[in-house]
């Protein structure tokens, strides 16, 4: 059982997935298993400028899983391209259940119970002029804890170049905003600004991706470095990805099914510090 002293210690906690830092836990298997790459496209991109569609087809996602402290992860998403545009909207849900209220003296039995979550949902677009691609998708997250809320707006841009030699480069930043107070204080957003490069290799029998990408969090202490490969194989693939930071050292692995409509993946996360294993399950299929 997990407990606490006041209600606002759980926002102070990045580890727990809970706080405003829920908006930046990955949001796929792919993102979970080979990283936060600014160079990464998807239904769920940290990069605005790389949301990705087949042309005629909406592109829809589900995506479930678990964080670190037993915080659950959910996601929706849905991207349609037209006109070398990709209009992109999601939602993004973290919750934690059974938290404990306790006093600051010892008690044999927690004075009640309660929850935590975090909801966002956005919208947005990318714009393709080529060899490059521009993209901004707005958030309206609402925050809760106990009894008290919390909501507010965040602004995210991103821009991608596709360089000769198959080499990608891309530059996001998001969660530019602010929220409305919560009990006291009101949040701050944590403001991510990631820079990567990524190699595409290609021959008759199979594509392979390397990723590499840097990250600076206004939360959290120093930058945080990510690396990454997709390794595509007939209908399978097969991801790997490392990351390091000041304190905190994490190594992924996935897999990825790809049937025509449908595509499966799975990814989980090991961490240096030890306080669980995050998974996400993922279902990505192209609608009528």
């Amino acid at each position: 059982m997990r407990s606490i002293f006041s209600l606002l210690i759980t926002l102070s906690v990045p580890l727990s997935g809970m706080g405003t830092q829920f908006l930046v836990l990955p949001s796929s298997a792919e993102e979970l298993s080979i990283g936060s790459h600014a160079t990464l496209p998807g239904l769920f991109p940290i990069n605005p400028a790389l949301f990705s569609a087949p042309e005629k087809y909406p592109h829809f996602s589900i995506n479930r899983g678990s964080w670190l402290g037993d915080v659950t992860l959910s996601h929706l998403g849905i991207n349609q391209s037209f006109d070398n545009k990709t209009t992109h909207f999601g939602i993004k849900y973290s919750g934690l259940t059974g938290i404990e209220f306790r006093e600051n003296i010892p008690q044999d039995n927690a004075s009640s119970n309660f929850s935590a979550y975090g909801l966002s949902m956005d919208a947005g677009i990318s714009i393709d002029r080529g060899n490059q691609k521009f993209g901004f998708s707005i958030s309206y997250i609402d925050l809760g804890l106990y009894t008290e809320r919390s909501s507010g707006l965040g602004l995210n841009l991103g821009y991608a170049l596709e360089l000769k030699n198959k080499i990608d480069i891309g530059i996001a930043v998001q969660n530019i905003g602010k929220m409305n107070t919560l009990s006291n204080k009101a949040p701050s957003l944590p403001m991510r600004v990631s820079s990567g490069i990524s190699k595409l290799i290609r021959s008759d029998r199979f594509v392979n991706n390397i990723f590499g990408s840097l990250e600076w969090n206004s939360l959290t202490t120093g930058s945080k470095i990510y690396l990454g490969n997709r390794f595509s194989w007939n209908r399978l693939d097969i991801l790997f990805g490392y990351s390091t930071s000041q304190e905190v050292v994490e190594s992924s692995i996935g897999v990825g099914l790809n049937l025509n409509r449908y595509h499966f993946s799975y990814g989980v996360r090991i961490g240096s510090q030890d306080l669980g294993i995050p998974k996400v399950l993922s279902v990505r299929l192209l609608l009528p």
